[in-house]
């Protein structure tokens, strides 16, 4: 299964076909042409339906989709569909497909959206749960049924109950997991998340060399440490959370290397398919925007810890963006074009008339004048329409009127949210579109004027 994607599943929902029966299909014309299973498909489950052979190709392309056949002219069934297959009881049938689906097809990026949505108190429909994962960067349409899909089949296992809920005790029985502990995997920093998969490869009985393991880790995924601080940052944050063992060893000269290895909860099956399929979403703040409040968000801003408090900054900036109708479109963009400089959040909006808004976020107690120029580059390159400068702290006047001279000089807007601004946000979030106005209407009237004195 390819990153950020759900499997297709059009006439494959279990209302609609026999899974067994599709399984004995593709195992009986495996080698035959896709032409002869699909005519057969539709004579089985779609006779009495309008275009029949156009709804079993929808199935056809399913059951590829699900990984269970193989082939684009001549069908094959695979070692997963042929497992499935050889499972006599109907009730394990299901539970393995379901394994199969949360192991394999993002099926556990699915179980952490609805929890997720669920502590945001989200509405939890299948247009709003594509929308989630669209915004996580899924390619999805908001109308797609791949989520229901999915849903119904977990639901056969006992997964999924009722409306959208995760069932724990299904879930912890089939995987020896729960839906808070994914949190837990997905929430590392890239350091932490990648020599952890390191570590998980590696497959070793015994304790390895911590450096080794990062070394691994470098050589096989591109990550840089910071070694002076690798032990603060990576080594004792995995042993705080109880996902690795790590001991100092002793004897010797010189400095003492820290020996590792995998605790029991991530020896586990599910740990391995788990950190792959949240591979590109490390880092990325949306992650964190929809289960937080601002006020929880407002704490981790005023962090200590600067990945949190960064973090958090552009988390909230997602959750703000999101209440005046913006589309997420990606955080930490970077471009080599510009000699890899970052805009933190692009956003784009289709309301009327197409126009891209780029956010920096600043948790700094100045942004200068400098920070301003660097994003006005930056908007030619993306083709920006605004630029919101978000930040703790406040802009210096230099860095003010500079704003405006631009705004006087190009077709740009640049609005700019303080340390107030995000502090009235916070208490009460529907503040963003009166702040917005605002500073919209000041931008109409430099322009107005500026007009007038040429």
């Amino acid at each position: 299964m390819n990153a950020n994607e759900l499997p297709f599943g059009t006439q494959f929902s279990p209302e609609q076909i026999s899974l067994r029966r599709l399984l004995e299909l593709a195992q009986e014309y495996s080698g035959k042409t896709n032409k002869e299973f699909v005519k057969q498909i539709a004579q089985e489950f779609f006779a009495k339906k309008a275009s029949p052979e156009k709804l079993a190709g929808n199935t056809s392309i399913s059951l590829k989709s699900y990984g269970l056949v193989t082939g684009r002219n001549t069908i094959e069934i695979t070692d997963v569909g042929r497992n499935l297959l050889s499972i006599i009881d109907d009730e394990q049938l299901k539970k393995e497909f379901a394994k199969h689906i949360l192991l394999n097809l993002n099926g556990l990026i699915l179980v952490e959206t609805l929890r997720r949505m669920y502590l945001g108190g989200d509405s939890l429909t299948n247009a709003n749960i594509n929308i989630s994962l669209i915004h996580q960067g899924f390619q999805l349409q908001q109308t797609s049924n791949n989520v229901q899909v999915m849903k119904l089949w977990l639901g056969q296992a006992g997964i999924i109950v009722g409306d959208w809920k995760i069932n724990e005790a299904a879930l912890k029985e089939l995987l020896g997991i729960e839906s808070d502990e994914i949190a837990l995997f997905k929430e590392l920093s890239p350091e932490q998340y990648y020599f952890l998969l390191a570590l998980c490869n590696a497959a070793s009985n015994k304790p390895l060399v911590a450096t080794d393991v990062r070394n691994l880790a470098t050589a096989s995924y591109n990550i840089d440490f910071d070694e002076k601080a690798f032990v603060s940052k990576v080594i004792r944050p995995l042993q705080d959370k109880k996902l690795i063992v790590a001991q100092k060893t002793t004897g010797g000269r010189g400095a003492k290397p820290y020996m590792v290895e995998l605790t029991e909860k991530t020896k586990r099956e599910v740990v391995e398919p788990l950190l792959t399929q949240f591979k590109d979403q490390v880092g990325n703040a949306l992650t964190d925007a929809y289960c937080k409040t601002f006020s929880d968000l407002r704490s981790e801003i005023d962090s200590e810890n600067t990945y949190v408090k960064g973090l958090a900054l552009e988390a909230f900036a997602i959750k703000v963006m999101r209440i005046i109708g913006l589309d997420f479109i990606r955080t930490r963009y970077r471009d080599i074009q510009i000699g890899g400089a970052e805009v933190d959040v692009l956003f784009d909006s289709t309301r009327l008339l197409y126009s891209r808004w780029q956010v920096q976020c600043k948790n700094t107690s100045t942004v200068t004048i400098d920070m301003v120029a660097k994003e006005v580059g930056l908007s030619h390159m993306l083709k920006s329409n605004a630029i919101v400068m978000m930040t703790t702290g406040h802009l210096t006047s230099e860095a003010k009127k500079y704003a405006r001279r631009i705004m006087e000089d190009m077709n740009l807007c640049i609005l700019m949210l303080e340390k107030e601004d995000v502090d009235c946000i916070i208490s009460n979030p529907t503040s963003i579109v009166d702040i917005f106005n605002q500073q919209s209407e000041e931008a109409k009237k430099i322009k107005i004027l500026h007009e007038g004195e040429s």
